[in-house]
């Protein structure tokens, strides 16, 4: 039987060793944490508060989530929430975001003239550039009041990044390519009317952290936790070895998937391709700290509905958004309490981290006392902080890529995994792993 090491105990690394043990290929996966999850981490506090540490969410349309949990026998903890409703606030005051052409004519969230600029649109005539900014595509296309309205907002939840560094067709691939085939992105969407239908948002009862939790437990016996890859080395054979750092142990395989944030995988990678090293540290992180805090159903005033909210930068509120998670999903919080989780840091706010606890409440506090006009205290919080917490597609990412692929094809049975190749997400992870997989499987063929 092959076998195949996996460094690192993510989503990433999990469910590639799990696609390749469903096609026989045996594995050994390190971790060198004492746990495997990665960013995902689901905690119940105070047996009372169920706390996402890391992503909260899927989308509904994850069809890569249905699948796995169907697998693996824990689809009957999905729960779903099909709100469309998200706020950004602007103006003292949260605004729907319209998800539909009446809705954005009639917000109040960008002007007559933005709106004007906006219709526009199907008569711009240019054409992505290879390595132009997101900033730069939508602004061309939609302009400026499109960007700081909406997209900057959009970009700061989701990215945790800023508009202006991140590379358009590394992020928004979908868009640049709706651009090429229709000349507009209006024009596109009006073609693809129900392809592009917004879709709820997926967790499980008990947390995210039951994905990672389950496939451990299926491969509990191939999984090694509190182990480090030291060193890796190729045999003149063809096959590898991997080094760790428990009593100088050594293990090979007929291949290696490096499952780790890209610095960690450049480090392993370095003394094997001098070439490699450059273009995997060029793609940088963004750090975050993520503060819940509980209040009282009563000590919120306003109807809560929906996902939560963005706050634009200009907006000078140190928040970047927050996520009414009680609301979202049961078993969150108990009856007539709300959990709210808030984020603070990212791309264009990397000291935020460094701040003392006793700060980061302070700004959390004063973010929700602006948008959500909460001035109690809450009755708990929890401040968690994230080093490495999302890779940053910034321009030049597409030829750091290619350059890091061309790198690899000197080293055959070496493969890469992560959420630096293609999209952040959750489901954008397993996705790619599950095609690594695919190409791992094919080279254990073509060497047998």
């Amino acid at each position: 039987m092959k076998r195949v090491i996996v460094i690192g105990g993510g989503i990433a690394g999990l469910s590639i060793a799990y696609f390749l043990k469903k096609r026989g290929v045996h594995i050994t996966l390190f971790e060198r944490d004492s746990s495997v999850g990665g960013a995902i981490k689901t905690v119940l506090k105070h047996d009372r508060y169920l706390l996402e540490l890391g992503p909260n969410t899927f989308l509904g349309s994850s069809e890569i989530i249905s699948e796995v949990s169907r697998e693996i026998q824990v689809d009957h903890h999905l729960v779903i929430n099909n709100t469309k409703k998200r706020y950004i606030f602007a103006g003292e005051r949260l605004h729907e975001v319209p998800v539909g052409p009446r809705q954005f004519l009639r917000s109040q969230l960008v002007s007559g003239r933005g709106k004007f600029r906006t219709l526009m649109e199907p008569f711009i005539r240019s054409k992505t550039q290879e390595a132009e900014s997101l900033a730069s595509f939508v602004e061309r296309r939609a302009g400026r009041e499109i960007l700081t309205s909406l997209v900057d907002p959009f970009v700061s939840g989701v990215w945790a990044g800023d508009p202006f560094q991140l590379e358009m067709k590394s992020v928004f691939p979908r868009l640049v390519e709706i651009e090429e085939q229709y000349g507009s992105i209006l024009k596109g969407m009006r073609h693809l009317k129900g392809k592009l239908a917004s879709h709820g948002l997926i967790s499980f009862k008990w947390g995210m952290q039951t994905l990672p939790s389950r496939l451990h437990d299926i491969m509990h016996r191939d999984i090694r936790t509190d182990i480090t890859a030291e060193a890796i080395e190729q045999l003149a054979n063809g096959r590898w070895v991997v080094y760790t750092g428990t009593h100088g142990e050594s293990v090979d395989a007929d291949a290696v998937v490096i499952a780790t944030p890209v610095t960690e995988a450049a480090r392993l990678l370095m003394p094997l391709s001098k070439d490699i090293f450059a273009p995997m540290m060029g793609i940088p992180y963004v750090s975050l700290a993520v503060v819940h805090t509980v209040f009282r159903r009563s000590e919120i005033p306003m109807d809560l509905e929906g996902f939560g909210f963005l706050i634009p930068r200009r907006e000078k509120i140190r928040i970047l958004g927050t996520i009414w998670s009680s609301v979202l999903f049961p078993n969150r919080s108990p009856n007539g309490e709300t959990l709210l989780t808030s984020f603070i840091g990212g791309a264009t706010d990397p000291d935020a981290t460094d701040l003392g606890d006793h700060e980061l409440l302070t700004h959390t506090l004063h973010g929700l006392e602006s948008t959500m006009k909460i001035r109690a205290q809450p009755r708990f919080h929890n401040i968690t902080r994230i080093s490495q917490a999302i890779p940053q597609y910034a321009i030049g990412h597409g030829a750091r890529l290619n350059e890091i692929q061309r790198c690899l094809a000197g080293l055959p049975g070496m493969f890469l995994a992560g959420n630096y190749f293609k999209g952040i997400s959750v489901a954008d992870t397993i996705s790619y792993s599950k095609k690594t997989s695919n190409l791992v499987k094919a080279y254990l063929n073509s060497s047998a």
